[in-house]
């Protein structure tokens, strides 16, 4: 799917877009060329490069690139590796990728929130998390994201999934939240913007997220293969700068920043800003040492990562800047 945007430890920044028959200059960070996104205009992540083209600072940098949306981790690392050559992803699919030997590295971070939130409709008895106990709450599919967060989360908080808690694989956000509206499941997993959009349509209330319970996260992260790293590497910093203003603008200017998100992904501003005001503070390029072992940590836990990642291979550290 193709959709053109509307509108301690460690540092390695980076950016960069690649197309199947990419062009220009990559050693002066001119480019022109696709760059994967994952869940470009369903996740909060994406808001950044919806900025970035929008207000002119891929232009300045001399890039002109074209958001091609992936629906999943592991599609757009693949999308990434078979020669689109750069893009964002979720960053547990970048440590279970090369363990299947493909040629991706990490060369920034995105989103540093655990982004799974968990709802239910506006009238329900259920207030905390304590009050699951006996319920039933909805994940996307065994091993997924919203699975792992749903049984760590529900630990943290002394109840054990299976025995407290049934957990029940429903699908996607928006097949999660249609059963928990229709009484099937007591709490549906969900993300933003999704949730603020249920919110203003038929009224919902979050009972926990994920990430008042994980503090150290890389949700998604830029990625790019080797050779585009040593092709491109201009080109490369020239897109960490522009994502860069994208995120500093959600920081300084969140009114301005929902009015260009809400035009992209064709939601209101103000329940643009209701989302971006939520996670302005989880935007960064900077990923940590700590953030890397919790998602290592998370992958072996789901049984994706079953051997110790050489993560010097895989994460570009030498894109500090």
């Amino acid at each position: 799917m193709k959709l053109s945007a509307a509108a301690g430890g460690v540092l390695f920044l980076g950016a960069g877009t690649t197309a199947c028959a990419p062009s220009g200059n990559g050693g002066q960070g001119g480019y022109s060329g696709d760059v994967v996104v994952t869940g470009l205009a369903s996740l909060i992540h994406s808001a950044p490069f919806f900025i970035a083209e929008a207000e002119g600072f891929y232009e300045e940098e001399n890039l002109q690139l074209e958001h091609i949306q992936f629906p999943g981790g592991l599609d757009a690392v693949r999308g990434v590796e078979s020669g689109i050559g750069l893009g964002t992803t979720s960053t547990i699919p970048v440590f279970i990728a090369a363990q299947s030997g493909l040629d991706v590295k990490i060369i920034g971070n995105v989103y540093t929130a655990a982004s799974v939130d968990f709802i239910t409709v506006a009238d329900s008895p259920i207030n905390t998390i304590e009050d699951v106990r006996g319920k039933t709450v909805g994940v996307s599919a065994p091993g997924s994201n919203s699975t792992y967060f749903a049984e760590r989360t529900l630990r943290e908080a002394g109840l054990t999934p299976g025995v407290d808690v049934e957990l029940v694989a429903v699908g996607s956000a928006s097949d999660s939240w249609t059963m928990a509206s229709r009484g099937v499941i007591d709490v549906a997993w969900s993300a933003s913007p999704l949730s603020e959009i249920i919110d203003a349509e038929s009224g919902r209330k979050v009972i926990w997220r994920s990430r008042d319970f994980v503090t150290e996260w890389s949700d998604t992260c830029l990625v790019a293969t080797g050779d585009f790293v040593d092709e491109n590497t201009e080109a490369l910093r020239a897109w960490k700068r522009a994502i860069g203003r994208g995120m500093d603008l959600i920081s300084t200017d969140l009114e301005r920043a929902s009015e260009i998100y809400g035009r992209a992904i064709e939601i209101a501003p103000e329940i643009a800003f209701k989302a971006l005001a939520s996670s302005q503070d989880f935007y960064s390029l900077v990923l940590t040492d700590a953030q890397i072992d919790a998602v290592i940590a998370a992958g072996k836990e789901q049984g994706q990562i079953t051997r110790e990642p050489d993560v010097d291979s895989i994460v570009l550290r030498e894109f500090a800047a």
